[in-house]
Parts: C-alpha cells; structure tokens; sequence
C-alpha cells in the first residue's frame, strides 16, 4: 500500500486546526498535478473563487481542490490572493466528502487552454479571431499547449489569427528589436525558450541588452543568432578591472601576481588604451566587447554619439 504523506523529522506533536471546506472544485488530472509542482503560482480557479470563502474565528475556511481522475486534493487558503498562500494536501480527500456537498465541475470543460506555469513567461502575445475574445498567448510553451490553443481558437495554424500585440517580460528586450517580417508564433516560442535560458543566470540578460543594442538586429532570427554568439561578447563593468583582466591576458598573470602590482600599476589608465585599442562600445546597458571581429572604430563613434 502507498499513501501520499508530507513527514516531518522530529515532530514532537500535531498542530493540526479545523478547516472548514466552503467550496470543492475539481481539475483536470494533468492539471492538479501542475498545480501541485507550483503552488505558488497564480490560478483563475483559485482567482475567481476566493470570495466563496467565508470568514469567522471558529475554523480556518477553505477551498478544496480535488483531482477529476483521483481522490487526493489540496485545501487552499489564499487569504485573499490569486494562489494557494496556505495549503495542506489531503490524501484521499474525495472520501470526505458528504452526500450534499456540491462539486464544482465547470474547470473540467474544455475552455481555456492553461499551460505550465511553473516556467517563466518571457513574452505575451494578443492573438485577435473574429467572433471570439482576444487570447493570450504566453511563452515560452510546449507543442500540447500550443495544439490546445489552436484547438480553442478553432484555427488550423496561428497565421490564420491577427497578432494584436506583444509584450516581452523585460522590455527592453522588445524594444531593441523591430522585426518587420512579422515572425510566425513558432519562432517567438524559440526565441523565448533560449531567451528563458539565460533569465537568472547573473549579468546574462543585461549583457544580450547590451548586444542588441550595439547591432541593432533588424530581425527575429538575427536576434535569436546572437541569443547563441553571447560567448563571443563581454559586458565591460568597470575600467579598472578590465585593465586586470587584459594584462592577464597578455601576459599570462595568475591573480596572486595582479594583487602584488597593485599601486604600481595604473589599471585605470591601463583598461581605458585597452578598450580604445580592443574596440569597446558604449551601450544604454554598458560597454561592451565583441571578441571577434572587434567593433570598427566607425562603429564606436556611432555608438558614442548616440
């Protein structure tokens, strides 16, 4: 026999409390099990049904959200909010339930496609079909979400929907790039997928700001080239460090070497003739490198003008 069961090393005690159940709702298998991996994350079923909790000092009210094609569930209390701020999971919650109890079914239609959101939703695109409510789409998202969404919209591909709008997670990112083409959905999934990759990995996006900025990309797929040439570029932060980094270069200096010529050397004025001499340009996100071929000098003039 296997029950699911969250354990706790050394518990002395139980501090359980009542919970009183105001609403049930059931989901979708595949969706209870997202909502599961990303409690926190925002839901409409949560959203859209905070205000049937009631609130009194006898017991902590909440929802319970039920698995369509199990017995397991979650007690929510969200306090307000659109996800499950306090939650407990309840093995074999279906059980529990008595004769009058109603379940609210209606998240088991197929309506809205809903798609994982436990990843990061790094654009926003309007899609517009007559007769129907502008959509939503975010990215990045797998073939399933994408397939359902077509499904919903009843289009064989997403050329045959006018893209209203697009709305990159960072900005900046989408104002750097003017792409007249008019990309298909598939490529912006791509492009958001590589763009994902990079979003918490330290200085990363601030540093492909910064390439954008220097070669003005004029289209999606160019932009997407350079999302996979990052290592051939280097955000400058500071002169003085950059004058370290290169006299190591040249002269194959180990750090405890650098750390002795400190006071004999000015690394200040030594990075500025380097960065003159290495092509550095200035961005609206800083200096920036490019390794090869370095920046024509015509290059940084514009760059400085601007």
């Amino acid at each position: 026999m296997i029950i699911q069961a969250e354990l706790k090393r050394k518990q002395s005690e139980y501090e359980g409390e009542a919970c009183s159940v105001d609403k049930v709702i059931e989901l979708p298998a595949q969706r209870f099990q997202q909502f599961s991996r990303a409690l926190l994350a925002d839901y409409d079923f949560i959203a859209e049904n905070k205000t049937a909790i009631r609130h009194d000092t006898d017991s902590r009210h909440c929802l319970l959200i039920l698995n369509a094609n199990g017995s397991d569930g979650f007690l929510v209390d969200p306090q307000g909010y659109n996800y499950a701020r306090y939650s407990a999971f309840v093995p074999n919650a279906r059980s529990l339930l008595t004769p009058d109890m109603a379940i609210d079914r209606s998240y088991l239609s197929p309506a809205e496609p809903w798609r994982d959101e436990s990843r990061n939703e790094m654009l926003h695109m309007t899609l517009r079909i007559d007769g129907k409510p502008d959509y939503t789409l975010v990215l990045p998202a797998d073939e399933k979400y994408l397939d359902a969404v077509k499904a919903y919209l009843d289009i064989d591909v997403f050329t045959d929907a006018m893209l209203r709008d697009i709305r990159f997670k960072a900005p900046y990112i989408g104002e750097l790039i003017c792409d007249t083409d008019c990309p298909a959905v598939e490529d912006y999934n791509d492009f958001a997928e590589k763009l994902e990759a990079i979003w918490q990995k330290g200085g990363m996006l601030l540093t492909y700001a910064a390439i954008l900025d220097a070669e003005r990309p004029e289209t999606l797929h160019r932009a997407r080239e350079l999302l996979q040439e990052m290592d051939n570029y280097q955000r400058i932060v500071d002169t003085y460090g950059y004058g370290q980094q290169r006299l190591q270069e040249r002269l194959g200096l180990d750090d405890e070497t650098i750390a002795e010529l400190e006071g004999y050397i000015d690394f200040e004025r030594y990075g500025a003739d380097c960065m003159e001499h290495d092509g550095v340009v200035e961005t609206e996100f800083g200096r920036l490198r490019r390794l090869e071929p370095p920046f024509p000098e015509q290059v940084q003039e514009q760059q400085m003008l601007q």
